[in-house]
């Protein structure tokens, strides 16, 4: 079979399938399937008395080849499909810092509107939503900035070393990630026409609310260094990870404390909550340290025990210095 396509660049790709084994036209029986001495599935298949056998394993990088053709017919390169699934069909130019800051800008702001849209319309999916929202811009932005959307993250992946994230680009992820929060926070408020704010006094007590604030930011900020920063990276299961570690902390303590793991959700709500005029409730002082301070304290415990568990990364790079 022979599928073609034309690209926005004028060539022409078009992909090859290769018959898995010769196929007669006189009557074939049903084909069955073995395995080999290696564990492989192999088929089997007879046609006009003959049967012929193929290791799976053997024929797989020649089911489908992609070529690419120029506009006057010369072959330029032939790839596997699965090369272009894994790779970059070409080169491209490293992000801007302009467009990095946007994409945290923007993810972010899209994650603190989900928590603003989902804790107003009081569902008890609002866990999973906003676990789900930050999954998705974590994939829509991360091979743009890192999909950080944090500055508790952000400053983990600082904390870190290894050249992922310099001070003065870490200050400005910080800058867009909160702008994108207040951003959100007021749009939520303008959409819902209610509003609420992070207090522990509407919970249980400071010390609770500080207490899983540090150490469930702790688990999301680890999360980020181990599977998207590390030696794993990149993979395709880092931002599944990052949103279900929210969604399980969201569920976990939910009922002790108001789960923001993230200073910008912090601000961005706090700030709508007293546009509000008929909020029956601000943050007090101390919410606010311990809904921004303590996020901050599990990222730097965050990048201390990847540093401890992920000895020989931080050994390559001592190398280098």
């Amino acid at each position: 079979a022979v599928r073609c396509g034309q690209g926005s660049s004028g060539a022409i790709h078009h992909a090859t399938m290769y018959p898995l084994a010769p196929l007669a036209s006189a009557r074939m029986a049903e084909p069955s399937t073995t395995a080999n001495g290696h564990g492989i599935a192999t088929s089997q298949l007879s046609a006009s008395g003959k049967r012929y056998t193929h290791s799976i394993m053997e024929e797989a990088p020649n089911l489908l080849r992609s070529s690419t053709f120029s506009a006057s017919g010369n072959k330029r390169q032939t790839q596997r499909v699965v090369d272009i699934i894994v790779n970059h069909r070409e080169e491209l130019r490293s992000p801007l810092l302009r467009e990095r800051l946007l994409a945290e800008f923007v993810g972010t702001f899209f994650v603190v509107l989900t928590v603003g849209v989902a804790v107003a319309s009081k569902t008890d999916m609002a866990p999973v939503a906003i676990g789900s929202m930050l999954a998705v811009q974590i994939y829509t932005f991360g091979a743009v900035s890192g999909g950080f959307l944090n500055p508790a993250v952000t400053l983990a992946v600082l904390l870190s070393r290894r050249d992922k994230i310099g001070p003065r680009n870490a200050a400005l992820y910080m800058a867009a990630q909160f702008l994108g929060g207040i951003a959100a926070g007021f749009m939520a408020f303008a959409g819902t026409e209610t509003s609420f704010c992070y207090d522990y006094a509407v919970t249980k007590s400071f010390g609770t609310s500080f207490e899983l604030e540090w150490f469930f930011s702790m688990a999301l900020c680890g999360v980020v260094l181990a599977a998207g920063t590390s030696n794993d990276a990149p993979n395709q299961y880092f931002g599944f990870a990052i949103g279900c570690s929210v969604i399980g902390g969201a569920l976990a303590c939910g009922g002790f404390d108001q789960c923001s793991f993230n200073p910008a959700v912090t601000v961005g709500m706090n700030l709508a909550n007293y546009a509000n005029s008929n909020s029956t409730i601000n943050p007090s002082l101390g919410a606010w340290f311990v809904f921004i301070f303590a996020p901050f304290v599990g990222a730097a415990l965050a990048a201390a025990v990847f540093r401890g568990t992920r000895g020989n990364e931080f050994e390559e790079v001592l190398s280098k210095e």
